[in-house]
């Protein structure tokens, strides 16, 4: 299986309730939208771990723009993280 990292600023969707998460580089998100094209309405399932904190998730689409990796709140707080935090995430596709 094959392992990814990405390194970028937390950023959050708009709205009371908009999701935190860190994009993929333009260059993952090109390797990887077609094969999350030909999977959808499935996602991307992978194995993430920020810090000391791994956890199971998908890597998702934001409309024909960059995928993203969604932070939990759970991971946010154990990782002590918010917005525009610099995060390093490690992951593996499933």
């Amino acid at each position: 299986m094959n392992s990814y990292q990405v390194s970028g600023s937390v950023q959050r969707f708009p709205g009371k309730y908009g999701w935190y998460y860190v994009p993929l580089p333009e260059d993952l998100s090109s390797d990887f939208r077609e094969i999350v094209r030909s999977k959808w309405p499935a996602l991307l399932g992978a194995e993430l771990t920020l810090g000391k904190t791994t956890w199971n998730s998908s890597i998702m689409p934001i409309k024909d723009g960059p995928l993203f990796i969604a932070l939990p709140e759970k991971v946010r707080n154990q990782e002590k993280v918010s917005e525009g935090s610099e995060v390093q995430i490690l992951f593996r596709l499933h």
